[in-house]
C-alpha cells in the first residue's frame, strides 16, 4: 500500500491484553505512525477493513479467534490483503513461529520486546528510513 509521502503509515495493533494494546499504540505515535489497538480477535478484521493499514501488529495466541486465523483472512481479502503483518508472540518455538509465517505474517517478534527493536522492526518492514538518517562519510582517499 502505498501513501503520499505527508501521511503518517497506519498501523493496527490486535492483542487480547488491553494494556498491551495501549502501550503499543502510544509507542507508535510516538514514533510517528497513526496506530489503533483492537483487544478483541472477532472485531480484528472488521476494524482492519475500516482502517485498511500499512501494517498489523497481530497476536498470536487469543481467545476465540487467534492470530493466524485473523492472518489468513486478511491475505484473502483484496482491500486489504497487501497489508504487512507482524506476528507478536509469548513462544519461541519454531512451529508457532512457522505456522504464522504460514499463514500470511511477514515477519514475528518474541514478547516481551524492546520498545526501540519494534519500531525499528516495523520501519525495516515497511521500507521507511529511521527518523534522523545517519551521514553517510564519503571514502577515504588511498595517498
Amino acid at each position: 500500500m502505498s501513501r503520499a509521502a505527508h501521511e503518517q503509515p497506519r498501523v493496527v495493533i490486535v492483542d487480547d491484553e488491553a494494556i498491551v494494546c495501549e502501550s503499543l499504540r502510544l509507542l507508535l505515535e510516538q514514533a510517528g505512525f497513526h496506530a489503533v489497538a483492537v483487544d478483541d480477535g472477532r472485531r480484528a478484521l472488521e476494524r482492519i477493513r475500516a482502517e485498511k493499514p500499512d501494517l498489523i501488529v497481530l497476536d498470536l495466541y487469543m481467545p476465540g479467534v487467534d492470530g493466524r486465523e485473523i492472518a489468513r483472512a486478511v491475505k484473502a481479502d483484496p482491500d486489504v490483503k497487501d497489508a504487512r503483518i507482524l506476528l507478536l508472540t509469548g513462544s519461541s518455538e519454531a512451529v508457532d513461529v512457522v505456522t504464522g509465517l504460514d499463514a500470511g505474517a511477514a515477519d514475528y517478534a518474541v514478547k516481551p520486546i524492546n520498545g526501540d527493536d519494534l519500531i525499528a522492526k516495523i520501519r525495516g518492514m515497511l521500507n521507511l528510513a529511521a527518523d534522523e538518517p545517519k551521514p553517510v562519510k564519503p571514502p577515504r582517499k588511498k595517498r
